[in-house]
């Protein structure tokens, strides 16, 4: 058995690294892609197609027939920013106006070990990217054990899919548009989400996913037997080559685990360029798993963490939050922004 102080001194380390490509080869060139256009108003995918901001959909079941109203611990569903406590654990929420009316998506956003909702939106940048798309934006911050923020999943697990649940009927939710993604230990959330909650799902992005509980790291999703999603849900998963804390091995096992139990194809390479690789293995029925590596790292000074490190944010020694002790944004230069990337995949693939 680990004992206690090893099982602590993993979970401080598990922190982790996002992004996906946004650029696109073409064998002699390198095309921009991926990012979102200026107004906010649409969002262009890896190959340089638009598609449908995903705004607030008139149409869902209920959108329209009730309006939002507070449900258990989310005690005000008005336009803005709120923040929740519930069981011991504190939710940062965002809604756009178009939301407070019902009818949006919803994105749950996780961070990892020592960090907080806050440090993790610097990183993602979610809280701007995803409301004028459509989405009301979720981040929880992990409580403090033995002086150390770090995720518990048997007993955070449950915690934060019963406020999930709760947020969506409370803000009228559009059942089609329910996504996580999550880094580190939040990658590793998602990846267990996927596996106990593929039915509500419509898409997935999980991030250098470890959870800080087990020597050696265990798949946080076995794809196989009673482990297994019920059903298959598009999948974004990204791990850096250069990551020195969850090892790029463990992303490789995790996403040859999803080939062998969905039965994916060939691999496609969708981008390319000297820090990235993205790939994408589609199933049968047509559901894509995209893998991402990236070569970026942290700033020198957290040379520790390699790779383990998200594309485009903020989360810099300069722009830290007061007794932040570990920072996980990429040092530039990077070719692309996770966030921008992430909600790219996310509006492309709603469920059917």
């Amino acid at each position: 058995m680990t004992s206690r102080p090893l099982l602590l001194a993993v979970s401080v380390l598990l922190v982790g690294c996002g992004g996906t490509a946004p650029v696109v080869s073409d064998g002699g060139g390198e095309t921009d892609a991926g990012s979102t256009t200026p107004d906010g108003g649409s969002v262009v995918q890896d190959a340089g197609t638009r598609v449908d901001a995903g705004t607030p959909d008139a149409g869902a079941p209920d959108a329209g027939t009730r309006a939002p109203a507070a449900v258990g611990c989310v005690t005000d569903v008005s336009a803005g920013h709120h923040s929740f406590g519930c069981e011991g654990l504190t939710y940062e929420v965002e809604v756009s106006a178009a939301c407070a009316l019902g009818g949006c998506g919803v994105v749950l956003d996780v961070h990892g070990a020592t960090m907080s909702a806050a440090s993790q939106n610097k990183s993602t940048k979610l809280r701007s990217l995803a409301p004028p798309l459509g989405y009301v934006v979720v981040q929880p911050s992990a409580a403090s054990l033995l002086g150390v923020v770090s995720w518990t999943p048997s007993l955070d697990d449950p915690k934060v899919w019963a406020f999930l649940t709760a947020l969506r009927e409370a803000m009228v939710i559009n059942p089609k548009k329910v996504h996580v993604t999550g880094f580190s230990q939040g990658g590793a959330m998602t990846f267990r989400f996927l596996c106990a909650h593929a039915d509500e799902l419509a898409s997935v992005a999980p991030v250098a996913a470890g959870d800080g509980q087990s020597l050696p790291l265990a798949l946080d999703c076995s794809f196989s037997g009673a482990g297994a999603p019920s059903q298959q849900v598009p999948v974004l998963h990204m791990h850096g080559t250069l990551d020195t804390l969850v090892n790029v091995t463990k992303g490789q096992q995790q996403r040859d685990a999803a080939i062998a139990g969905w039965g994916l194809g060939s691999p496609t390479v969708l981008s390319t360029s000297a820090g990235f690789t993205r790939t994408r293995y589609a199933s049968a029925t047509g559901t894509v798993y995209e893998y991402l590596e990236h070569s970026y790292s942290v700033e020198f000074q957290f040379a520790v963490l390699g790779g383990h490190c998200l594309p485009g944010g903020d989360d810099l020694i300069a722009n830290g939050d007061l007794g932040q002790t570990m920072f996980f944004s990429c040092a530039a230069p990077v070719a692309f922004t996770w966030g921008e990337q992430v909600m790219a995949f996310f509006v492309a693939h709603p469920r059917p």
